[in-house]
């Protein structure tokens, strides 16, 4: 009996070191460094130069982390966090290797990079008309039903809003399928032209027309009340742009003001304008007027004039509204803008030069690929997903002088020419971009 009661004592000593090895096991294991994400999905897509910020999400991390980021091979980066940027289409694979305490741990993800599909909103030949252009190929017309001479597309939560200078003067559309939701076809004054378009809320928006700015129900998309002081107007041309304060709208060669909030008139600026409006990386918003430009804090609503150098003038359309080629670059402090040109009673839009409003200089960004070369419509317009810059040019003259038109595509920092899609062989008349 004895001799029994030894045995099963040694064994249970002999069982002892191995069940404290594996409760230490078990400790080791739950305080190993993990890796828990990177920061953004596997598998997500991006366009070419767009850039994505990339952040190692840790477990348990104890003591000196050592980082190790590295696609294609090659090491790319040593920080916590990596920025991630190409023009190279395809699958790219990015792996982070993290060591601590002489353990490494790795995580890959795949981001996908294709070139950036866009829309071209048309004035068309008889009614406006949607082309996309996606995987380097064209859709052409797109969603039926659009009204005389669309203007501009304006994309949001999965819809695009279409505006047409007649009716329907507004269409929504379902960007999945392509279909049209609803429309408004009537409710604008006699003879009044739709003209552009600004989201205000998931509920609410604002079209501009000849005759004043309307609420517009996004739900039912139906016409609400015309903004205050717009009662009178007839005949106006109006741009809009929305800030998180306010909301501006070019009226009558002036600025009207209104709160973002509730709608509700604010201020007139009292300074002439003819085209406007983009927003500078400052937060400050410009309007043009030939040679000048309007400066306004979006915070205060101080403003002030800015005469453009070397005799510089922003063009615009004289004859008939369309909107607005000032735009802001998303990496610079800086504006783009179509250099107006006279000749005899003819007025072109030719070379685009790149305003630095810290320095308040003019450079020629990219020039008119040819001399009877003149941008169309909007004429310039930036990707804000990387920055690149669209600028419609089509030959000067009448009927099939307007076939002759392309898509040029340029670096948003150097003006370097990237691409040229040819947009030639219908009478598309295009008159702005819209980016997805």
């Amino acid at each position: 009996m004895k001799f029994l009661i030894s045995q099963l004592y040694l064994l249970a000593l002999f069982a002892l070191p191995f069940v404290s090895t594996s409760c230490s096991d078990d400790d080791d294991n739950s305080t190993k460094i993990e890796i828990t994400s990177l920061g953004v999905e596997d598998g997500t897509t991006i366009v070419t130069g767009q850039i994505i910020q990339l952040e190692a999400q840790l477990s348990n991390p104890q003591g000196e982390v050592h980082y190790s980021w590295s696609t294609a091979g090659k090491e790319v980066s040593t920080q916590s966090t990596y920025t991630f940027q190409s023009d190279v289409t395809g699958t790219h694979t990015i792996t982070l290797t993290v060591t601590a305490n002489n353990e490494a741990q790795e995580k890959s993800i795949n981001i996908i990079v294709v070139k950036p599909p866009f829309y071209v909103i048309n004035e068309g030949q008889g009614k406006g008309s949607v082309n996309r252009y996606k995987q380097e190929q064209w859709q052409y017309n797109i969603v039926e039903g659009l009204g005389v001479t669309s203007t501009v597309g304006i994309i949001n939560n999965g819809y695009m809003y279409i505006v047409s200078k007649k009716s329907p003067f507004l269409v929504k559309m379902n960007l999945e399928n392509n279909q049209v939701v609803n429309k408004i076809e009537a409710g604008l004054d006699q003879n009044a032209q739709g003209q552009n378009f600004c989201i205000v809320n998931n509920e609410t928006g604002i079209l501009t027309t000849s005759n004043g700015a309307f609420k517009v129900n996004l739900k039912q998309l139906t016409l609400g009340e015309k903004l205050s002081g717009l009662d009178a107007v007839s005949s106006d041309n109006e741009d809009v742009y929305k800030t998180d304060k306010y909301i501006f709208i070019s009226s009558k060669n002036t600025i009207k003001v209104y709160n973002t909030n509730d709608l509700s008139f604010k201020q007139d600026i009292a300074y002439q304008i003819k085209t406007g409006f983009a927003q500078t990386k400052d937060g400050t918003l410009w309007a043009a007027n030939g040679n000048k430009l309007i400066k306004i804090n979006v915070e205060t609503l101080d403003h002030e004039e800015v005469e453009l150098p070397n005799g510089l003038s922003v063009f615009y359309n004289q004859w008939a509204y369309t909107p607005t080629g000032l735009c802001a670059s998303i990496t610079e402090n800086a504006l783009y803008l179509v250099q107006m040109v006279e000749e005899g009673y003819s007025v072109y839009g030719k070379n685009i030069y790149k305003y630095n409003v810290e320095t308040k200089n003019a450079t020629l960004f990219f020039s008119a690929p040819a001399a009877d070369k003149s941008v169309y419509g909007a004429g310039v317009q930036v990707d804000p997903r990387n920055g690149d810059v669209y600028i419609i040019y089509t030959e000067d003259g009448w009927s099939t002088h307007y076939l002759n038109t392309n898509i040029y595509i340029a670096n948003g920092v150097t003006g370097t020419q990237k691409e040229v899609i040819d947009y030639t062989g219908t009478y598309w008349f295009p008159s702005t971009i819209a980016f997805q």
